[in-house]
């Protein structure tokens, strides 16, 4: 048997390419062709060419419309329904084949973009999109769901997150974001983390086509947003891009590194507002001790001038007795006068004493109360005073669980949350 007459010939890929072409071209239908379809996908090439998909189900065929035909014809955008006419031909350096169009006839607006529109409406009505009804981001959040598939753009969040905002813990809940029934799946997602004990969702993804994203513009999405027992924060596709889930959701931002980057906004806000009021308390403080030291220094110079004028007073009369004693003579007088003299010298010296003594005694008084008074007398002996919102913490029962607390000391502060508060018994 002759083995070289069985052997395919082997042939260059050119000429494969040119084969094929020509067996396209020889197809009388594939030379002249009116596909329906929805655009998606639309970009504008360098020269101003465009290049599309035409789409139908999970069918697509690539369609290139050159620019010297691109300005005769109306224009289209992604999610319109339309006819291009044109024929079928072989892309040789990308080994694909494509229509290449030579009109176009708008027929409307695409299958997604009317049941978008249809599910707008619908939300709308039932108010989903007022801003009464959304809530707060939490400013002191300290645990956070992430909600996303393992990519690019939850890689994004964390690093970002790790880095503006280090004292938040990130719980990733992995989910589908993409493809039939990844609606189903995200909500699910969401309805986990309202489950965990976190303080905020952010449900998160990157870019991706109109296709791609369609999932967040559904109503499972939507609803699980809604009824989520913690404010949640989309991040989804690209800057512009804007979804159904955005609307609702109780903070919408551009990319999931905006979303990070927001957080740690929030930190240094209130950073910020800790710091200003750490100098408030000091200045406080300051004109505190000064308002309780004026009555102090006016009551010690009180005591001094007293006790001058008592010490001057029986000074004169020591004098004028010593006196009288000089005009008496006699020496039995002398005698009596002179232990008399002694006797009010040291009563003097006494009454000087006790004086001295009871001004003393109640100068320390004062100081010892002006010290009581200074804010930073009872951290020296190892107290703290406990602040909650910028305002001082004198009962447990004043404090929630999870409340943000800061414990001011000697030196410096701690920040804290409540993990449990005891009333007094």
């Amino acid at each position: 048997m002759n083995r070289e007459a069985t052997t395919p010939a082997i042939h260059g890929v050119s000429s494969v390419i040119t084969y094929i072409t020509r067996l396209l071209q020889a197809n009388v239908r594939l030379r002249s062709l009116r596909v329906k379809g929805e655009v998606s996908n639309l970009r504008t090439l360098s020269g101003g060419h465009l290049s599309f998909d035409l789409k139908e189900g999970n069918d697509l065929l690539a369609c290139i419309l050159w620019a010297s035909n691109a300005r005769d014809l109306p224009s289209f955008a992604n999610g319109k329904e339309i006819v291009a006419a044109g024929y079928i031909a072989t892309y040789r350096i990308a080994s694909k084949y494509q229509l290449y169009v030579a009109s176009v006839e708008p027929l409307g607006a695409g299958a997604l973009h009317a049941q978008l529109e249809a599910l707008k409406r619908k939300f709308r009505s039932e108010g989903l999109f007022e801003s009464t009804r959304k809530r707060m981001i939490p400013t002191y959040a300290r645990r956070v769901a992430l909600i996303s598939a393992k990519a690019k753009g939850a890689e994004d969040f964390v690093n970002t997150l790790a880095a503006r905002a280090p004292q938040i813990d990130v719980e990733f809940i992995e989910t589908r974001v993409q493809g039939m029934g990844a609606e189903i799946d995200i909500a699910e997602a969401l309805d986990r983390a309202s489950r965990r004990d976190v303080d905020l969702i952010v449900l998160a993804r990157g870019g991706g086509t109109f296709e791609d994203l369609f999932p967040f513009n559904l109503e499972p999405v939507v609803r699980a947003i809604v009824r989520a027992r913690h404010p949640v924060i989309t991040a989804i596709g690209h800057t512009g891009d804007r979804h159904l889930a955005d609307e609702v959701s109780d903070l919408s931002v551009e990319t999931p590194s905006n979303a990070a980057q927001y957080l740690g906004g929030l930190r240094d806000s209130a950073l910020r507002h800790v710091a200003q009021l750490r100098t408030k308390l000091e200045m406080a403080a300051r004109r505190n001790v000064l308002d309780q030291s004026r009555p102090l220094d006016a009551l010690l110079r009180k005591l001094q001038a007293q006790g001058q004028l008592y010490v001057h007073k029986y000074r004169e009369r020591l004098w004028q007795l010593a006196a009288r004693l000089d005009r008496e003579k006699p020496d039995v007088q002398m005698r009596e006068r002179a232990r008399r003299f002694d006797q009010l010298a040291s009563s003097l010296q006494a009454c000087s004493r006790a004086i001295l003594q009871r001004a003393n005694h109640r100068s320390e008084l004062l100081r010892g109360r002006l010290e009581a008074l200074d804010p930073k007398g009872p951290l020296a002996r190892g107290y703290a005073i406990v602040l909650l919102n910028g305002q001082v913490l004198r009962s447990a029962s004043s404090a929630r669980v999870g409340d943000a607390i800061e414990a001011r000391l000697e030196h410096g502060a701690l920040h804290a949350r409540v993990e449990q508060a005891l009333a007094d018994a």
